[in-house]
């Protein structure tokens, strides 16, 4: 008999950004839990915008893939990069 083996938590991983939670915090109370449904296993994984890998303005949209990696101390998503950006007049609605 084999035993399964379980995925390295390190591994690069895509999913689906499928909820936003706002906090109500920050300066302009636009500090959010974001979450992030693995493609994969189907777990959910939340992360903050200091884990969006991007310059200027850190934020998601509900829809968008993302490729991420799990922190095996917090199983938070982290290094969230966006794959695909939302076209400008789109992104401002």
């Amino acid at each position: 008999m084999t035993v399964p083996t379980r995925r390295p938590e390190v591994a690069q991983r895509f999913g689906h950004i499928v909820d936003r939670q706002p906090l109500g915090g920050g300066p302009h109370r636009v500090t959010a839990t974001y979450f992030v449904r693995d493609d994969e296993d189907g777990e959910t994984y939340g992360f903050d915008y200091s884990d969006i890998v991007t310059e200027g303005f850190r934020t998601t949209v509900v829809g968008e893939r993302v490729r991420f990696e799990i922190d095996p101390a917090t199983r938070r998503a982290r290094f969230v990069i966006r794959l695909d950006l939302p076209e400008v007049d789109e992104f401002y609605r």
